[in-house]
């Protein structure tokens, strides 16, 4: 099943036709509506919003690990090397007001640009905040999404896909326009989320389970911290997905020791390199 959260109906509308979805006619604090494989929840504006039609969502449909959810929306772009109507896979994603930071793990093939998104409690005008935006692109829940997603799915499953409307000059929101970005954009929206289904597919769990062993004393031995060792997993459940088995060189690690987190860390940057081959 695929889950996906939107702020407004007109960022919502074109998916609701594409996938044929249809209006949850039940009392509801959140507008749903469902597929033979998407769900869909319209949030409304804003970090805590996003984050609370998340947690809805997911929980109302007993997200399980072969889930994935996507928060799809218009943002605002920084500068001029992102043109509007661009859609953006988001590999990074910062909290503005808490400065939390969270990483997406986007571990299957894509057509679409990477960039670093910024969600901001308030609407941003890039001459009035010049000096304090970090991303890339701006909206407004991301953040709020990503953080409450986690808590039910790994990061490999979250993910978040913008669409960009204006290059933060005020530029008034038309829902119309709003509406045709965001279905130009669902073929390859729909290109991913095939990506998504063919690793699971294809990543049996005995092939996972026969290599955790391995996967436990490369965790150990580096002194990898818990979120780094759930990214090697996933990393190595898209490897797997490809080639079936583990290169020879992942084996090599299991013979060093390193002495201190950093020296793992640079360990570890050589694996994902492997992994992503």
């Amino acid at each position: 099943m695929f889950f996906i959260v939107t702020a407004f109906h007109a960022e919502a509308k074109p998916i609701i036709e594409y996938f044929g979805l249809k209006k949850v006619m039940k009392p509801c604090r959140f507008q749903v509506f469902v597929g033979e494989s998407v769900a869909l929840v319209e949030s409304g504006l804003g970090i805590v919003a996003s984050a609370a039609a998340t947690s809805f969502l997911l929980t109302e449909f007993e997200a399980g690990a072969k889930d994935a959810v996507l928060n799809i929306g218009i943002c605002g772009a920084k500068d001029s090397s992102f043109k509007k109507g661009d859609i953006i896979l988001c590999h990074k994603i910062i909290n503005h007001d808490t400065k939390r930071t969270f990483y997406p793990d986007i571990i299957v093939e894509h057509k679409m640009k990477e960039a670093v998104l910024e969600t901001f409690s308030f609407p941003v005008n890039k001459e009035e905040y010049p000096c304090s935006i970090e991303g890339d692109v701006v909206d407004m829940e991301g953040a709020g999404f990503f953080e409450t997603a986690s808590f039910f799915l790994p990061p490999h499953k979250i993910h978040c896909l913008k669409v960009v409307y204006d290059h933060l000059d005020s530029e008034k929101v038309e829902p119309a326009l709003v509406s045709e970005l965001i279905r130009g954009k669902l073929p390859l929206i729909e290109q991913l989320m095939s990506s998504i289904s063919s690793m699971n597919a294809r990543v049996s769990e005995d092939l996972i389970e026969k290599e955790s062993e391995l996967l436990g004393i490369v965790s150990q031995n580096l002194k990898l911290s818990f979120t780094m060792t759930q990214q090697l997993k996933h990393l190595v459940r898209y490897y797997l997905a490809r080639h079936r088995k583990l290169p020879e060189a992942l084996r090599d690690f299991a013979n060093v020791k390193v002495s201190s987190k950093n020296e793992g860390k640079v360990y570890f940057e050589r694996i994902k390199e492997i992994l992503r081959r």
